[in-house]
């Protein structure tokens, strides 16, 4: 027959002020205590309140609580109350002669509060409310059962990276740092684990700080990316919003047509009047669009107009060039034109033959949230999705997050999606 040993610990809080307290004994690991009394140090009068409130415990199992006191020479009575967890476990109200049998004011007695052990515990609060003169607190005494040093397990990705278990139960883990890879940085830890996501619901628990597991656990590392950097230029033609920019001015084309002309501005991913809806009918050809007004972008003769006209395209590498033809003359649609006084400048059409040039379509930029993932391993901000319907494996499908856009791929050919 085997003897089940249960191993007690004590820890004692003493009155030292009308707000602190000392520990003697062995509390938990985590634990902190705050302690305050209404009038002084452990004096409670009629309608006074002494509080020790210990939290961080650590998923103690309380298994005795007793509240030393003494009153006045024949008077003293008060309102006990235990509360574990946010939750009233004991009411004790009565004088002192009912919970001792006598009144004495020069010996602590032992009051106690608990009979039943109460397991999982967090946080606790003993609260003494003075119903007549006097009571006097000279210490708090807990007993419990520690719980068991418990265990996180870490994961890298979709493998097992290391194992952290505590030197004692409630002690914590300190979670270490992980490197970053060529195309994410370490953000954390999370206790789920998830693929690609903008989402900031997911907590994350920092390397070098200490985590308190409340049971046997696991913790997924957390990387991080931005994928759309201020100079983000498109290269391979896909319809999408973007900024008309000259990388060597640092300016886009703003607005819409007025009296023939546009105009250029310092670039900001922000500014909503820069933003452009490009749509590509092919790569010769493309409409284009301001996205804040609905008004297409166009042109009359040689002049800027409030039209659907279709742009002609030169791209080459990360560099896009929009043109038009008329009357044989080839004019591009550029940002900084000197007017006829050569005094101020303007956006518009130049008359110029086509090639290169320091002129881009920028990414837009809407937010400043990076995006997370568990899987690094997944590529750069690329989830699997389901395969198609026909379940055929080759078909198998990627999702590329970029900005506001998703990037399918199936079989190698590419679908862009704006959300």
């Amino acid at each position: 027959m085997k003897l089940l040993c249960i191993i007690l610990a004590v820890m004692s809080w003493v009155v030292e002020s009308k707000n602190s307290v000392s520990c003697q004994g062995t509390p938990p690991e985590s634990c902190s205590a705050h302690y305050s009394c209404s009038y002084q140090k452990g004096t409670v009068r009629a309608n006074d309140v002494a509080t020790l409130q210990l939290t961080s415990l650590g998923g103690i199992t309380i298994e005795g609580v007793e509240v030393y006191m003494r009153s006045n020479k024949s008077a003293g009575a008060g309102v006990l109350t235990l509360k574990v967890n946010g939750q009233t476990v004991v009411t004790k109200s009565g004088t002192f002669k009912d919970w001792t049998g006598d009144y004495d004011n020069e010996n602590f007695h032992t009051i106690p509060l608990l009979s039943t052990a109460v397991a999982g515990a967090q946080e606790m609060e003993i609260r003494l409310e003075g119903i007549e003169n006097s009571l006097y607190i000279e210490k708090y005494v807990i007993s419990y059962t520690p719980v068991a040093p418990r265990t996180v397990t870490l994961f890298y990705g979709a493998r097992e990276w290391e194992q952290l278990t505590e030197a004692q139960g409630g002690a914590g883990v300190v979670l270490p740092l992980v490197s970053d890879t060529a195309n994410w940085y370490f953000a954390g830890w999370s206790d789920s684990d998830f693929g690609s996501s903008t989402s900031k619901s997911h907590t994350l628990y920092a390397a070098g700080e200490r985590f308190y597991p409340s049971a046997d656990c696991s913790l997924w590392a957390v990387f991080a990316w931005q994928p759309l950097k201020e100079k983000g230029y498109l290269i391979d033609l896909q319809s999408g919003t973007y900024l008309y920019v000259n990388s060597t001015s640092n300016q886009a084309l703003s607005g819409v047509p007025l009296e023939g002309k546009m105009a250029a501005a310092d670039v900001d991913n922000k500014n909503l009047n820069l933003h452009y809806y490009v749509h590509f009918t092919d790569a010769q050809t493309a409409y284009i669009t301001h996205v804040a007004t609905g008004t297409p972008i166009g042109y009359s003769g040689t002049e800027m107009a409030a039209t659907a006209s279709a742009w002609q395209v030169y791209h080459e590498g990360d560099q896009t060039l929009f043109y038009m033809t008329y009357e044989n003359k080839t004019y591009v649609l550029w940002l900084n034109i000197q007017d006829k006084t050569e005094t101020t400048t303007y956006a518009g059409l130049l008359p110029a033959t086509p090639g290169t040039s320091p002129m881009h379509l920028q990414y837009v930029q809407t937010t400043d949230e990076n995006y997370y993932t568990c899987h690094p391993e997944w590529a750069q901000g690329m989830d699997r999705t389901a395969e198609d319907q026909s379940g055929v494996q080759d078909k198998a499908r990627f999702l590329m997050h970029l900005g506001q856009y998703d990037l399918l791929l199936i079989n190698g050919q590419k679908m862009i999606h704006q959300r």
